[in-house]
C-alpha cells in the first residue's frame, strides 16, 4: 500500500529517527515549499511485507493534470527510510520506488549517495559524483588525508589575519552571507546567485540547530563563508562563497579545515562537499582536502501518459 504521509506524522518520526542527510528531513522539504509556494510537501509511506518505509518528496505544479513527484530539486537527495530511520537496502529501495512511481506521471528521484542505490531498469539515468571525507576516525585522522600544501595555505590564512567563526543565524548573518554569495556569483559569470534569498531564509528558519552559517573574517569583516546542513550522519557543505578581492588570504582553505573539525565534533561520519558539476578546479580543491568521489544516480520514471505529453510538446515546438 502506498499513501501520502502527513507532515505532522513525518515531523514526529524525524524527531526521534532523523534521516542521515538533511535533505531527507522535513526541514528541507518545508523550506523548499516556503520558498516555492507551487511545491507541495509529499512524503510517501509504503507498506511492504508488514513493514513501512518513508520516502521524502515534493509534488511540483501539475501540467495538464499530470502529477510530478520530485525528490529533490536544488541538488538535494532523498532516502528510502525504514521504521528505524535507516536507509533501506538496494533491493528494497528499488521495490519501494517502483511502487511510488505507479502513482505519478513523472517521478524524479536522487538517492543519498552514501546509501544504497536503486536498480530501476525502466528509468532514465543521469550519473553524478559527490566528494566526501570520512570523519569516523576523528579530526587527526582526517588531517592526514589533506595535502600538505592545503594545510599550509590554511596556516597562511590564519597568519595573515583570517579568523573563523560560527555565526548566529539571525537575519544579519543571513544578509551578510547572501551579500558574499551575490558578489561571488558575479565572478562565476552568473546573473543571480545559485540559491535565492527566500530559500536561504527558509532553510535557516526551518533547520534550527541543524543549519549553521560560518564566516572567515579579515579585519572583523566577513570575506568568505558557508552554510552547512546536518543530517544524522552527514555535514553537507550546501553553499560556499568568497569575495574574489580577498582570495590571496586563502580563507576557503582555513574554513574547510575548520568545518571538517566541526563535523568530527558533531560526531557525523561524512563531510559531504557535493557535486562539482564538471568544474575541474573545484574537483582538484576537494581532492586536495582528501575527499574521495562517490558516484550516484538521478532516476526519472515516466508514465505512458507523460510520454504522450512529451511527444505532443515536442511536436508543437
Amino acid at each position: 500500500m502506498t499513501e501520502r504521509l502527513s507532515v505532522t506524522e513525518w515531523l514526529r518520526f524525524d524527531a526521534t529517527r532523523p534521516a542521515p542527510t538533511f535533505f531527507a528531513r522535513p526541514a528541507w522539504t518545508l523550506a523548499l515549499c516556503d520558498a516555492s509556494p507551487a511545491l507541495e510537501p509529499s512524503p510517501m509511506r509504503v507498506r511492504v511485507d508488514s513493514r513501512s518505509y518513508i520516502v521524502p518528496a515534493v509534488r511540483s505544479p501539475a501540467k495538464l493534470g499530470l502529477t510530478d513527484l520530485v525528490a529533490f530539486p536544488m541538488g538535494g537527495y532523498t532516502c528510502v527510510l525504514d521504521e528505524d530511520g535507516l536507509p533501506a537496502d538496494a533491493m528494497t529501495s528499488s521495490h519501494v520506488l517502483h511502487l511510488i512511481a505507479r502513482g505519478a506521471d513523472r517521478t524524479h528521484v536522487v538517492l543519498w549517495p552514501l546509501g544504497a542505490q536503486a536498480v530501476l531498469p525502466a528509468a532514465h539515468l543521469k550519473p553524478y559524483e559527490t566528494a566526501v571525507i570520512d570523519c569516523s576516525g576523528g579530526y587527526a585522522r582526517a588531517l592526514e588525508g589533506i595535502r600538505g600544501v592545503t594545510r599550509r595555505m590554511a596556516g597562511q590564512a590564519q597568519r595573515r589575519g583570517v579568523t573563523l567563526r560560527r555565526a548566529d543565524c539571525a537575519q544579519a548573518s543571513i544578509d551578510a552571507y547572501f551579500a558574499i554569495l551575490s558578489d561571488a556569483s558575479i565572478g562565476w559569470g552568473l546573473a543571480r546567485p545559485p540559491i535565492t534569498k527566500e530559500l536561504l531564509d527558509a532553510v535557516v528558519r526551518r533547520g534550527g540547530d541543524d543549519v549553521e552559517i560560518w564566516f572567515a573574517d579579515v579585519d572583523s569583516e566577513p570575506v568568505a563563508g558557508g552554510v552547512v546542513l546536518y543530517g544524522r550522519d552527514e555535514l553537507f557543505f550546501w553553499s560556499a562563497a568568497m569575495r574574489r578581492s580577498h582570495s590571496q588570504y586563502r580563507p576557503s582553505n582555513a574554513l574547510n579545515l575548520r568545518l571538517i573539525e566541526a563535523a568530527c565534533e558533531r560526531g557525523v561520519r561524512w563531510y559531504n562537499l557535493g557535486a562539482s558539476e564538471g568544474l575541474s578546479g573545484v574537483e582538484r580543491f576537494k581532492a586536495d582536502l582528501g575527499a574521495t568521489s562517490v558516484p550516484y544516480t538521478a532516476y526519472t520514471l515516466r508514465s505512458p501518459r507523460f510520454h504522450i505529453y512529451e511527444r505532443i510538446r515536442r511536436a508543437l515546438h
